[in-house]
């Protein structure tokens, strides 16, 4: 989970040893101890061995690879596994996930070993969505790059490039290939989306915390309640956190409480962070979790858990109560520095690390993978239906009691849904 991003991306240049040491004190500041009792952090030592290291270096491209490593020492040193220094290159994707949007292609694969990848669909609303592209079409090449066998990363990194440049793809279907011609522009990758269950039921899925999540969040409320769903699902599972801005909103559409969680920083010192944006709802709210909902998942879960809004179900959560914020150094240095900050809880004290969200009624399913969505969200249901038969196809392969799997019912779901009809039935009475 990241609290707060720099603006140091359109800094100017700055001398890399001054930069270096400036990093250094980032870390010295924020870097929170919980995890080591003995870091080792003393920054004349570790000047002392950047000089040593880089005694013969003659120019930045030498210079910048030994100053990117030791600052990566430096923050090992706290066995914290969510700090690091983030590369240029990586600093680069990091943002597209934080943001959302990126130039490329807006296609979802899945790459296969030893074999070409294949479609799984283009996204709404990206360059390839009325393009000749099926689910199951497999991706032969781009450009001239075959691709079999290749991981996804490098398939990525052949599809992404500068914005308005072309790329053309060679696909395979039913034995034939054909090749479509993509042109690079900006593509969103939407981490919620919603239907209307049988039972009149509103549910909405959160994959991530985007940057703009909470604004789709909100959307699909408001076109949720203008169709007079009888209550409303907010699935967290699988969920692995985001945007601490955007738990707050949406936290805020369901309950009216002035803060929505606190943080406890380096200092001691402690703050509550407020509620972010207007309540929309008071319908019955019934919240999905499991060990795999982490970070702000959890912020939204304990504050709607302390308010008393609605009830969850499913499995205890992660429990990464840990707040991350990422500092960008000036080029030609360049990249991030990534520390812990703050541990979070709930308003009312409630610590999560190590701890996480318990739900208010624990249910257990061996086939909770089954349900499993991950990732962009914005495909077609096409595209969703033919995701679900790659999985059959590779629980049949793994597991022998297949058959029960595959026929399983989301249990969790099931139970939230009964639990909102009953309190609409009760309301009534």
């Amino acid at each position: 989970m990241f609290c707060s991003y720099s603006t140091a991306s359109a800094a100017e240049p700055a001398e890399p040893r001054n930069e270096f040491k400036r990093a250094l004190s980032i870390i010295e500041q924020t870097q929170l101890e919980i995890f080591t009792e003995d870091h080792g952090f003393d920054r004349s030592a570790i000047l002392a061995e950047l000089k040593r290291r880089l005694t013969g270096s003659t120019d930045d491209s030498e210079k910048l690879p030994v100053m990117r490593e030791l600052l990566s020492e430096v923050i090992e040193r706290y066995n914290d596994q969510y700090a690091n220094y983030i590369s240029p290159e990586s600093l680069k994707r990091y943002r597209e996930r934080r943001s959302g949007s990126y130039h490329g292609v807006g296609l979802k694969f899945r790459s296969m070993r030893d074999d070409y990848p294949v479609v799984i669909g283009p996204l709404i609303g990206g360059p390839l969505e009325h393009s000749d592209l099926l689910p199951g079409d497999k991706i032969i090449r781009v450009e001239d790059t075959g691709l079999s066998g290749k991981s996804s990363g490098q398939i990525t990194a052949l599809l992404k490039g500068p914005a308005d440049t072309s790329v053309t793809l060679t696909l395979s279907r039913n034995g034939r290939n054909h090749t479509i011609e993509a042109k690079r522009s900006p593509v969103t990758l939407e981490y919620a989306r919603a239907e209307i269950t049988a039972a009149n039921i509103g549910y909405i899925k959160i994959s991530r915390f985007g940057g703009s999540t909470h604004k789709k969040v909100r959307q699909l409320v408001a076109k949720l309640l203008a169709q007079q769903v009888r209550g409303i699902v907010l699935d967290l599972r699988d969920n692995p956190g985001g945007s601490t801005r955007a738990a707050r909103s949406i936290t805020s559409i369901f309950i009216r409480d002035e803060h929505i969680y606190c943080e406890r920083y380096k200092s001691g010192k402690n703050k509550l962070l407020p509620r972010h944006g207007d309540y929309l709802t008071d319908l019955p709210l019934a919240v999905l979790v499991n060990g795999n909902s982490m970070s702000s998942s959890e912020i939204v879960a304990g504050a709607l858990q302390t308010s008393g809004r609605g009830r969850s179900f499913g499995a205890p959560t992660f429990g990464k109560g840990l707040v991350q914020k990422v500092f960008d150094l000036a080029p030609p240095l360049g990249g991030a520095i990534r520390t812990t900050i703050a541990e979070f809880a709930t308003t009312n004290g409630q610590l999560i690390h190590a701890r996480g969200i318990v739900p208010d009624k624990f249910i257990s399913t061996e086939a909770d993978f089954m349900f499993r969505r991950t990732g962009s969200l914005n495909i077609s249901d096409a595209a969703r239906a033919y995701q679900r038969m790659l999985l059959e196809q590779s629980v049949a392969d793994d597991f022998p009691n297949a058959e029960q799997l595959i026929a399983a019912e989301d249990s969790q779901l099931n139970k939230a849904i009964d639990y909102l009809l009953m309190q609409r039935q009760q309301s009534a009475q």
